[in-house]
């Protein structure tokens, strides 16, 4: 007599494969529209778009680039919203694109295969954003140091940044 063993596998919640995809066309696409000026957001869909349905294109790190440099249009200041919108969803297109451009479209993925980078891309933007607003307040108040400041604030950063990669390394 001959038993079938079947064994079950609880894979916890799933989503389609496509989930990255869609994230990075929404993500990119919106961003492109809230905060790029309008000849140039619309090259920032299209390339959304692009890197949606091609993720090899590297289309979602050109909108990411179209949306970086449309902040150059637009002078300093710390009480709009616009830079810091802009900073998160660049970002955020880096790790989502990232995502897509190693998941295979077809069938489902773990919808924790988020956490690790989500983890990771909250870490780095709370001293990012603070790190932008230090050097959008110092840039727009006019005074003759904020012209290297923010460059400091840059460094500090980078030195921040260094010491974290030192401890996980040694963490390994």
């Amino acid at each position: 007599m001959s038993r079938e063993r079947r064994a079950v596998i609880h894979a916890g919640l799933c989503v389609p494969a496509m989930a990255p995809r869609v994230l990075s066309l929404v993500i990119g696409g919106t961003a492109a529209v809230l905060l790029v000026p309008e000849p140039f957001a619309v090259i920032g869909v299209a390339l959304a778009v692009l890197g949606a349905v091609i993720p090899a294109s590297l289309g979602v790190w050109g909108t990411a680039a179209v949306i970086a440099l449309a902040q150059l249009a637009h002078a300093p200041d710390a009480a709009d919203w616009h830079p810091y919108a802009a900073l998160a969803c660049v970002h955020l297109l880096h790790v989502v694109g990232a995502i897509a451009f190693v998941v295979e479209p077809t069938g489902t993925m773990q919808v924790r295969v988020f956490a690790r980078p989500l983890l990771r891309w909250i870490t780095i933007q709370v001293p990012a954003q603070v790190v932008l607003a230090a050097s959008l307040a110092l840039s727009s108040s006019g005074t003759a140091r904020s012209s290297w400041l923010p460059g400091v604030f840059a460094l500090v950063a980078a030195a921040a940044v260094a010491v974290f990669v030192v401890v996980l390394l040694r963490r390994r």
